[in-house]
């Protein structure tokens, strides 16, 4: 049977853009970004990686505060489109990562335990010297990864060169909870359990305590949920590489997610049961 809902997503703005390069110098550096799901089979998946480049001044969030309108949206639905528009009012720069769609990847755009993907973006070491990201873990209520110190990731270093072999692994303690939802299952994103949401939390963001609730569950795309994560459990891996400059960049890519991730949740929401 089909889930209620496989994505609760709010309806992107196209118009805002995924990526401006407005600002960006001629001598800005061409630099490559792969994102990696790490779980193993069975285990959780990860929604469209929102990707933000900015000088260091852009905080999403802080553990211990309650989340933004913005996060709360990723956390609970997997859509970046607030933390786009943030990004954009605050004048960094943006990219919205999902999945290339294979192999027989249902649904689209969703990175599956041991998919890839990568774009290319043209950075200016000073206005995009650090990355922030966020991405949404299924299933779950509120659950992501993300980074709550703007500083904590430079892809360039302070003289402007930029930092070769860049990594960032992610595992179970990296995990957040918003703080926004109850975290009992019902009407969570990818999961067929269903049922109406009982309730949301006034609560803050906070390391996630698990996902054990969600094991030999039904999923949206017909499997089962067989490992969620402790601590120690590797979640993903960020990459960031230098390339050269005759390398695609990644403004007409962005803006066709937009475009096709709208489609496919305005599709979805005309089949739900």
């Amino acid at each position: 049977m089909l889930m209620k809902s496989i994505l609760r997503l709010a309806p992107v703005a196209c118009a805002a853009g995924v990526i401006s390069l407005s600002g960006i110098s001629a001598s800005a550096t061409n630099v490559e970004i792969t994102f990696e799901n790490l779980s193993q089979e069975g285990g959780l998946w990860n929604t469209p990686l929102f990707l933000g480049f900015h000088d260091g001044g852009f905080d999403s969030f802080d553990s211990g505060s309650a989340a933004s309108i913005s996060v709360q949206t990723i956390a609970e639905t997997g859509s970046p489109a607030g933390l786009v528009s943030d990004l954009a009012a605050y004048g960094g720069l943006s990219a919205v990562l999902e999945d290339d769609g294979s192999p027989n990847m249902a649904p689209p755009f969703l990175f599956n335990p041991g998919s890839s993907n990568s774009l290319v973006i043209k950075l200016d070491s000073v206005d995009n010297r650090f990355l922030s990201f966020a991405s949404m873990l299924l299933p779950s209520n509120d659950a992501f990864i993300g980074n709550d110190d703007p500083m904590a990731y430079s892809l360039f270093d302070a003289g402007g060169s930029f930092n070769d072999g860049f990594q960032i692994d992610l595992y179970g303690f990296n995990i957040w909870d918003a703080g926004t939802e109850e975290n009992d299952t019902m009407d969570a994103p990818f999961s067929v359990i269903g049922g109406p949401r009982t309730g949301t939390v006034g609560g803050v963001v906070a390391q996630h305590t698990g996902l054990d609730n969600f094991l030999n569950t039904g999923l949206g795309d017909g499997t089962v949920l067989k490992y969620a994560f402790n601590e120690k459990t590797p979640i993903g891996r960020l990459t960031a590489k230098r390339v050269p400059d005759t390398a695609p960049a990644a403004g007409v890519m962005g803006f066709l997610f937009l475009l096709g991730f709208h489609k496919f949740v305005s599709r979805r929401k005309k089949t739900e049961v």
